[in-house]
């Protein structure tokens, strides 16, 4: 794996894939243990932040390296797993939460006291505190209206062409979903209790990954006619 990392890090754009791919059953095990729901998603998160970082590694060994990978892949994977599960709450407020919840043995008010208090590994204001405790504890489902809109046509037939393109940037679940809610390819339009149905996955958690799908079309194809 030395001679990958080495060639690698010059630039080496197969070295680069090769290394990527011996590390992926690394990555999609981590992105399991942190949600099953959203694995495939987080994977893809965990692979773009190690292919970004690669510059970043210093050490020398294999060893090094799948030690900074790990760090690299989970750090990305959690915070994505955060800005899908809780919008605006870091990584650090969640933990400082659990962490204020396990002291408190579950009571939801002195933990909120907790974080305010400095006992714990740092103090926070009491309205993030607040709003910490709002969005950690949310609400499993959301209502339906708050799906995004359908467009006013379906594109019927296998997503392919530019659409196929686009959606290629997504993982297999964000995609699904994105089929499913606009009637794409070989799919129906369908309400958020359907793909939840059809995907296997809890109904409140379709709205959230059609938002993380959405964001990351946007990001990739900003400045297109799609998303002018």
């Amino acid at each position: 794996m030395e001679a990958q990392i080495s060639a690698a890090l010059a630039g080496d754009q197969e070295a680069t894939a090769q290394l990527l791919r011996s590390l992926d059953r690394l990555i999609r095990a981590r992105a399991r243990r942190i949600d099953r729901w959203y694995a495939e998603d987080l994977a893809q998160e965990g692979r773009e932040a190690l292919w970004r970082g690669l510059s970043r590694f210093t050490g020398g060994t294999a060893g090094q390296f799948v030690i900074f990978a790990e760090r690299t892949v989970t750090g990305a994977m959690m915070d994505a797993y955060c800005a899908m599960r809780y919008p605006g709450v870091s990584v650090d407020e969640v933990k400082l939460w659990r962490s204020a919840c396990k002291r408190a043995q579950g009571d939801p008010e002195e933990a909120e006291r907790l974080m305010c208090s400095g006992e714990l590994a740092w103090r926070m204001r009491p309205a993030t505190a607040k709003a910490v405790r709002a969005a950690v504890s949310p609400v499993d489902t959301l209502p339906e209206d708050l799906g995004a809109p359908a467009p006013s046509e379906a594109v019927t037939g296998p997503s392919r062409g530019l659409v196929g393109v686009m959606l290629s940037a997504l993982g297999a679940k964000q995609r699904a979903v994105i089929e499913m809610t606009y009637g794409i390819g070989s799919h129906g339009r369908m309400s958020d209790a359907e793909i939840g149905a059809s995907l296997g996955m809890p109904k409140g958690h379709v709205a959230s990954a059609r938002s993380k799908a959405l964001k990351r079309l946007r990001d990739q194809w900003a400045g297109s006619f799609f998303f002018a």
